[in-house]
């Protein structure tokens, strides 16, 4: 699905080096540019089960994990996801520092030999006792499993779970899947996994792509949507901890530097405000995947270094979420209980500014670049920033404790609408409920702007999740659109549904010239945000999409 996690296709971590290195002693970090090397792995003790600061490496960075894992445990991280099966466990434990605890992926295996597949868990679930107890079961199914159909794949982890126990009954496994591919899970509880598992873990990138666009709420909405399915499919597992095991973005000609640190301190933000146990960034160091790292390849430490450490230090290893607040009726404020009392992590909305009152003794600490600064006025802007709170702010604790068990809003609450809707008339800022995913391309025709569809062969929405999520109900779906010229035009409606990707079939734009009113049924809806979409018109090529869109709306019937 993606270059980045191509590099994971067998979940593998090669620490073997980092033995060899360490075997007569302490590595002094020599060739490894700016990562700050220590004389032993010097970290401070604390409980890393319960560290939910993480990161995941690809294959070939993980190939000198001596280059990274010190400076990485001495920021306060608590995770690494995956490692190598060469790796002695034995010396792994005496030789890696101590605050850093490992989680293991249980590789692809043929289906159609399931007494292989569970002899090959039965193996390493011994082998590595020594080192973790936490297994995920295959890397983002079905990624690099053949297209795995999710019946099959609840099947093998229900064997893996009676195999794994039966060599140790402590080991906790992980359901899997793409991105935040929620049909898949879901098919796959039905088909066998249900009480097969402890623990679920997704790969939100597309979803944590759209930030910047202001789609906070799809994010917020990644572990909440889980707990529904959950609920409905094996409600005894319901409270499961929830792992986002990769997430990150590269530094390229689209994202610099800055926005890749932004973008960090967000998803660890959002991810632990609604409840994910653990986040862990893709990568640490940059490697085949492209330049995710918080260190470039030559060990220069990015500015995401410089962010995770400021949280990590302000948060604490094992921060509390109080809640969430909207400073000035629209700017999105988290508020944690950090060892020094509580802590705002907030931004603007994009493309504004706002100035914002801070209660007396505030602090305000930017976490690009860790400088401090003692304020009672915050130059709010979307790079994020951390306010450290004075105990006396109880105001401020009160109200986000009373937000948290609210519905998250997505310019407001839509929880009990019969309908949202998109229209091109509107700023797309203020979308109420509707939401266009690509940047939008305007035109006009006559004096009214509507959306061009011509330049891209697919046009998505989403709905706000609190609208409607994982809940299958009947749904009309309509849209007002308009050829752009007598060249013929139309698409394909394509939904999440529950049994997957479906089509409702072929719709041509009529070509009498006048705007024209489609409309659709739709019976098996389970919107879930696979990539952070849940809908869209799908042309097949820029050759069909001449056409513009009016409005679109989507009703409960």
């Amino acid at each position: 699905m993606k270059p980045l996690v191509a590099a994971l296709a067998v979940g593998t971590l090669a620490l073997g080096s980092v033995v060899a290195l360490h075997a007569d002693g302490p590595s002094r970090g020599t060739g490894a540019g700016s990562l700050r090397q220590k004389t032993a792995f010097a970290t401070s003790e604390m409980p890393a089960t319960a560290n939910p600061f993480g990161v995941a490496a690809s294959a070939s960075s993980s190939r000198s994990p001596e280059r990274w894992i010190g400076p990485v445990a001495d920021m306060g991280v608590g995770w690494v996801r995956g490692f190598n099966p060469t790796l002695d466990p034995a010396l792994a434990v005496q030789r890696l520092p101590r605050s850093i605890r490992f989680s293991g992926i249980l590789e692809f295996r043929d289906p159609n030999d399931p007494a292989a597949w569970q002899a090959y868990v039965r193996e390493r679930v011994q082998r590595f006792r020594p080192l973790t107890t936490d297994w995920e079961v295959w890397n983002e199914p079905p990624n690099f499993t053949g297209n795995t159909p999710p019946e099959v794949y609840g099947r093998m982890v229900a064997l893996a779970h009676d195999a794994a126990r039966e060599v140790d009954p402590s080991v906790k496994l992980g359901l899997a899947a793409q991105s935040v591919n929620l049909n898949y899970m879901d098919r796959a509880l039905l088909s066998g996994a249900k009480d097969k598992f402890d623990f679920v873990t997704v790969h939100p990138y597309e979803t944590a792509s759209l930030i910047h666009k202001g789609f906070e709420a799809q994010f917020m909405a990644i572990v909440p949507t889980i707990r529904k399915m959950l609920l409905a499919r094996n409600p005894e597992r319901a409270q499961v901890p929830v792992y986002f095991t990769e997430v990150g973005q590269p530094v390229d000609a689209r994202n610099d530097a800055a926005s890749q640190a932004s973008l960090l301190v967000k998803v660890y933000t959002m991810g632990l405000a609604q409840g994910a146990a653990r986040v862990h960034w893709f990568e640490p160091l940059d490697g085949d995947s492209g330049p995710f790292g918080l260190f470039d390849r030559l060990g220069q430490p990015r500015p995401a270094h410089t962010a995770l450490r400021t949280l990590i230090d302000h948060l604490g290893p094992q921060p509390r979420v109080l809640g969430w607040l909207l400073l000035a009726d629209r700017h999105h404020g988290f508020l944690f209980e950090g060892p020094q009392g509580p802590v705002m992590v907030a931004w603007s909305r994009p493309g504004t500014t706002e100035a914002v009152a801070l209660p007396e003794g505030s602090r305000v600490v930017y976490p690009l670049s860790g400088v401090v600064q003692a304020t009672t006025a915050l130059a709010l802007t979307n790079l994020p920033a951390l306010v450290l709170l004075p105990r006396e702010a109880t105001d401020w604790v009160q109200q986000a404790s009373a937000n948290q068990g609210q519905p998250f809003p997505w310019n407001g609450d839509h929880s009990g609408a019969p309908r949202v809707a998109f229209s091109a008339s509107d700023d797309p800022a203020d979308a109420r409920g509707l939401h266009l995913v690509q940047t939008p391309v305007w035109r006009n025709v006559g004096d009214e702007r509507v959306l061009d569809a011509a330049p891209r062969a697919i046009t998505s929405f989403t709905v706000d999740p609190n609208f409607l999520s994982y809940t299958s109900v009947p749904l009309r779906i309509t849209a007002v659109v308009r050829r752009n010229s007598p060249d013929a035009a139309g698409f394909n409606l394509k939904y999440e549904s529950r049994s997957g990707t479906r089509s409702v079939g072929w719709n041509t734009v009529p070509a009498n010239g006048e705007w024209a009113t489609l409309s659709w049924s739709i019976n098996d809806p389970q919107f879930v945000g696979k990539f952070g979409y849940h809908f869209w018109f799908d042309s097949d090529s820029t050759r069909h999409s001449n056409y513009s869109i009016r409005s679109v709306s989507v009703s409960k019937e």
